[in-house]
């Protein structure tokens, strides 16, 4: 019983921990590559560099693009590209 509680508490934690990221998390496009700002910090006032996503990957009937791995949460993202079934497309607007 107790290591059942036990396991049960530390489920509980590990599971308020995520809603506590989700809430951080950005939602991106899967479909549009982006070119990222990033940040050191949440202000957003202290500028690292550069990444960019690397191109379109082809899954099936799935078109996404591949994202490039950022090692920081703060950035700022800015469409580049769609990734269609007929190729990359420039984003309207």
């Amino acid at each position: 019983m107790k290591i059942r509680l036990k396991a049960l508490l530390a489920g509980t934690a590990f599971a308020a921990s995520l809603a506590t990221g989700a809430a951080a998390y950005t939602e991106l496009d899967p479909q549009i590559a982006y070119a990222y700002t990033l940040y050191a910090d949440e202000a957003k006032t202290q500028y690292i560099g550069m990444a960019y996503d690397t191109g379109c990957v082809v899954s099936g009937h799935n078109v996404y693009a591949q994202r490039v791995q950022l090692h920081t949460p703060y950035f700022d993202a800015t469409p580049m590209y769609i990734c269609t079934g007929g190729g990359p497309t420039l984003p309207e607007g």
